[in-house]
């Protein structure tokens, strides 16, 4: 089960029951048992490339960025993103900004789930695993 913390520093409005629907649909996928605890925050982009030259020494806006808990608490982590960010991809994928913003959750949801993409063969698998879950989520809803 997901249980889904929301720190919405934006404008930008999401539907928690979908977030949940699809990392809850991730989860049974990648067979990941248990309550999972999730912070999601919606950041500015000065927010984000602060935290990212901060914590991955790269001083660039990015889209998403996942922070694993110590593993010692139903906390899976935290997963941070930058709206604006998210709606200039949204245009260039030419789907909703809503659509992104679920993308870009469940990338980081992989991330703390320990897929990662800094090997060819793991991003192969990692946006393949991506895909195939927004695919189911989109045929339900």
């Amino acid at each position: 089960m997901i249980e889904l913390e929301i720190n919405n520093q934006t404008i930008f409005r999401v539907s928690t029951k979908k977030i949940i629907s699809l990392l809850s649909l991730a989860q049974k996928q990648i067979k990941q048992k248990g309550q999972k605890n999730i912070s999601l925050a919606f950041v500015s982009p000065i927010q984000i490339k602060k935290l990212n030259k901060i914590y991955r020494k790269k001083d660039e806006v990015t889209d998403v960025l996942s922070f694993e808990d110590d593993g010692a608490s139903p906390e899976l982590g935290e997963i941070i993103i930058c709206v604006i960010r998210a709606q200039k991809q949204a245009r260039e994928f030419k789907h909703s900004l809503e659509k992104e913003v679920l993308r870009l959750a469940l990338h980081g949801y992989l991330h703390l789930s320990g897929y990662d993409h800094v090997k060819e063969n793991e991003a192969v698998e990692m946006e393949a695993l991506e895909e195939k879950l927004m695919h189911k989520f989109y045929a339900k809803n």
